[in-house]
């Protein structure tokens, strides 16, 4: 791999990088998709070497070590491109590696007496100064699929929330960004979630038998205002990865 890679993690193959994988190839440094449940971590590039590092979601806890050893090494994997400072973004399990990497708690949603966060709905209290999570105040729904929830703690830079999860957005770090929802999805990207049994069951289970027509309708009625503000959110993102690729550099996590 060269020395400037964009390192994109993915847990199960229909959980894409979608969004953010289109606002990456838009002319910066080498993509590099893997999955370390399924392929051997040894050859991964350095974190020196990253320009950038994304890590998606998947239907696993962040703290199943014992079912998915893999899962441990991404957590040491974020922990040192924190200290690095390397642009990284964690979507869903992904921001829970993340916060588990920050020395943050991930519970089951029942421990806290919430049941699962599946559909389209806006974010709340959006921290409108933040470059990445900000210009989606404004967004009239994301997409949101999880059970599990981060627990910040006082010193958690909390950028978002909804009724029910009270960290839907948080920043890790100068560069960091963990998202527990799922800005890389499109409504053709949701047709391939709602394609695999297993995700539509738990929709069902969620949101009762409309669950597949609901989820389609609204990604239809929101998706036109939400594109422009997802790219943005996800340019500033481009930005970080370029700037490191180009040999300028990120303040370390202190």
């Amino acid at each position: 791999m060269p020395a400037r890679t964009v390192l994109i993690l993915q847990h199960v193959d229909v959980e894409k990088p979608g969004m953010i994988l289109d606002a990456l190839q838009d002319g910066g440094p080498e993509i590099v998709v893997r999955n370390l449940l399924e392929e051997d971590p040894a050859d991964l590039p350095p974190v020196s070497g990253l320009a950038g590092l994304v890590v998606m979601g998947g239907p696993m806890n962040a703290d199943d070590l014992a079912a998915y050893p893999a899962l441990e090494r991404e957590r040491a994997l974020l922990a040192e491109a924190l200290r690095e400072g390397v642009p990284t973004l964690g979507v869903c399990l992904g921001a829970q590696l993340l916060a588990r990497a920050r020395g943050l708690a991930v519970r089951p949603g029942a421990e806290l007496g919430q049941g699962p966060e599946i559909g389209w709905a806006p974010l709340r209290d959006v921290d409108r100064d933040d470059p990445v999570v900000g210009p989606l105040a404004d967004a009239p729904g994301v997409l949101h699929w999880h059970g599990d929830r981060v627990v910040p703690d006082e010193g958690t830079r909390v950028l978002a929330r909804t009724e029910s999860t009270a960290c839907q957005a948080f920043r890790a770090g100068p560069v960091a960004w963990g998202l527990q929802f799922h800005l890389e999805v499109t409504p053709e990207l949701q047709e391939d979630w709602l394609a695999e049994p297993s995700f539509a069951a738990e929709a069902t289970g969620a949101l009762g038998p409309d669950a597949v027509a609901v989820l389609r309708r609204d990604a239809r009625t929101v998706a036109p205002a939400l594109r422009p503000l997802a790219e943005r959110s996800l340019g500033h993102f481009r930005t970080l990865v370029r700037e490191r690729a180009a040999g300028g550099g990120q303040p370390r996590l202190r």
